[in-house]
């Protein structure tokens, strides 16, 4: 998980546009996490003369390890992918091989590029092609984002996770030399497929599809009926560790029944929804966030004629944003009910969420939080995502007596409290974390990985205030004795 900000950065850079043949909301957001490594690409018409194919690109590239691999993929794939399309000899081009192919090269000429040839990160990507000529989505996915399709309001995989448990991802795995261990490729990597990641590619005697990690895609095309498919969201695992698609779905058509959102004001309270209210929980929501809504319109369709006819479609999305952040998070939350969104709004400081550079249209912006400074951050423990030393400013205990005099050089009993009760608070949350259930593993990937890996287990039962604190007295003492 890496290290995690003792507050989140709620700066977030979001985007209304459309075109004749999509419109579409994004919006991303920092988070806990101490760097932006997500990146995402919205291009409602990749290629350049109006006598091609309309096609429109969405991405969403989630890095690890840094955000070099993640950037170069949203600034390259649609060169990469304009000079595919125009190398093809027929006039049917077969776009899932195409996305396959754009995916092994952009791979490939990352590795080759002299100022990242030594780059350590990675990214996963999960793409979304629209072809207006051949009626067509077609997914390209490699690691654990997804793309889902709203199909009558129900949700419909374009595309499933690549986790290292799979029976079909340990195999390659193995055979390439590498290992599976805590479902994480050689007990680091929790995924298979990703662009970059090159020290888990390194096996000369393999091609670039069977390497431990590959960048490899697999495709899922669907040809467009719109008296059906209604829109596509393209997201992150941040999103996704949150929600199930089925949810994400249900929030989207109750934003737009809402009469007053937009699509990137509807993404913007998805975000609100899934970020964690405190670091204190199980360890779900504390990832970067990006999200993209995407609408599929009709001939000459504007987009609030598309939102009006989603509106009169029958179907019931009574699940509000407030009651669908309760069901995450209740234990954590406020218990006034309008503070539930308090971590994601206004502290006071001015600023406001970025303009995406391809905003076209006016919408309402949510306030954010301050920039905090370096020396807001807790350490972290990258595997359990538990704290090892408290923030700053963590209050650790109120009744916390004056700083001792110095000179006598003795020791502060109340400093050394304070430091054990943190270091159990930080192991108890260390083993929620462990322990916690991903209830949000859906179609075809949940399938497949509840049939392969029972790795993780159900989140033991809450105790009350007044158990917790005998517990951490029990603790303390005992601590103090030996």
């Amino acid at each position: 998980m890496g290290q995690i900000l003792s507050n989140p950065i709620i700066d977030k850079e979001r985007g209304d546009a459309s075109d004749s043949l999509t419109a579409y909301g994004v919006c991303s957001m920092q988070g806990w996490r101490t760097s932006m490594e997500d990146a995402h690409i919205t291009e409602p018409r990749v290629l350049d003369h109006v006598s091609e194919d309309h096609l429109a690109l969405y991405a969403v590239f989630d890095g690890h390890g840094g955000s070099n691999v993640a950037r170069e993929c949203s600034s390259s794939m649609c060169r990469t992918l304009r000079q595919l399309v125009h190398a093809n000899d027929g006039g049917h081009p077969n776009y899932a091989q195409i996305l396959i192919n754009c995916f092994l090269e952009m791979d490939q000429d990352i590795r080759e590029d002299p100022e990242l040839t030594r780059e350590p990160s990675g990214c996963t990507a999960t793409t979304l092609l629209i072809s207006k000529n051949q009626g067509l989505l077609v997914c390209a996915n490699a690691g654990d984002s997804r793309t889902v399709l709203s199909l009558d309001g129900c949700a419909k995989a374009l595309s499933f996770d690549h986790k290292p448990g799979m029976i079909a991802e340990s195999s390659r795995i193995i055979a390439a030399g590498g290992w599976v261990d805590m479902d994480r490729v050689n007990g680091n990597l929790a995924l298979s497929r990703a662009i970059g990641d090159y020290t888990y590619k390194n096996n000369r005697d393999l091609g670039p599809r069977e390497q431990v990690v590959t960048a490899l895609p697999d495709t899922i095309q669907h040809y467009i009926n719109l008296d059906h498919d209604e829109f596509v969201i393209l997201a992150c695992d941040g999103i996704w560790d949150c929600l199930t698609s089925q949810e994400c779905v249900d929030l989207v058509h109750y934003g737009i029944n809402t009469c007053t959102m937009t699509l990137s004001d509807i993404c913007s309270r998805i975000i609100d929804v899934c970020c964690a209210p405190t670091i204190e929980g199980s360890g779900i929501g504390c990832d970067n966030m990006s999200i993209e809504i995407v609408a599929l319109l009709r001939d000459g369709e504007t987009t609030n004629g598309w939102m009006e006819r989603m509106r009169m479609r029958a179907s019931n999305h009574s699940l509000s944003f407030e009651e669908m952040r309760k069901r995450i998070y209740n234990q954590y939350l406020p218990q006034d009910p309008s503070r539930i969104f308090e971590v994601t709004t206004d502290h006071g400081d001015g600023m406001h969420e970025r303009d995406a550079v391809e905003q076209h249209d006016t919408a309402q912006y949510d306030p954010v939080s301050p920039v905090l400074s370096s020396a807001t951050l807790g350490v972290i423990d990258s595997a359990n995502n538990a704290p090892l030393i408290p923030p700053v400013h963590a209050d650790v205990n109120k009744s916390a007596p004056p700083a001792q005099e110095d000179g006598g050089g003795g020791i502060n009993l109340f400093s050394v409290e304070a430091m054990l009760e943190a270091g159990m608070q930080a192991q108890e949350n260390a083993n929620t974390a462990f322990n916690m259930k991903d209830r949000h593993s859906d179609g075809l990937s949940g399938m497949l990985h509840s049939l392969t890996s029972g790795v993780i287990g159900e989140t033991g039962p809450y105790l009350s205030e007044e158990e917790e604190e005998s517990e951490r007295e029990t603790r303390m003492a005992s601590a103090l004795s030996s």
